[in-house]
């Protein structure tokens, strides 16, 4: 009797073939990966921004609000936005009361990324700050 050493074609097709799916799911995964990060950090950059915009709006006076000169955005530096360029912003303001404003704050970039944030302004008769 001939012993046989080694593996047959069969064994090793298998084995590459189970390589070969390790091998695309592993990149597959890190593409997914990558792509999630950049949208994370996408999505970081444009909260920062409205946050930044939000204090702009909540220290604007509350008569100014009604202004439509006034209704974009307040900063005066957006450079914090510019890796999502191409971006757009835009600012929607409600009276859902005579002393109340809705001030929503929106940022748009990429194909159909969007953020956004809404801050309630009551008139209290004091200074913006309150």
């Amino acid at each position: 009797m001939h012993r046989s050493r080694g593996f047959s074609l069969a064994e090793v097709l298998v084995a590459l073939a189970i390589l070969a799916i390790v091998i695309t799911t592993t990149i597959a995964m890190f593409a997914e990966r990558t792509k999630r990060m950049r949208e994370a950090s996408e999505t970081i950059i444009a909260y920062q921004a409205l946050s930044n915009e939000a204090e702009y709006w909540r220290r604007l006076d509350f008569a100014a609000i009604d202004d439509p000169a006034q209704q974009k955005f307040q900063s005066p530096d957006l450079s914090v936005l510019a890796p999502l360029a191409p971006y757009s912003t835009s600012v929607k303001v409600e009276t859902p009361q005579p002393d109340v404003r809705n001030v929503t704050l929106t940022i748009r970039w990429a194909t159909n990324r969007e953020a956004r944030l809404a801050i309630a302004r009551a008139n209290t008769g004091g200074t913006g700050l309150w």
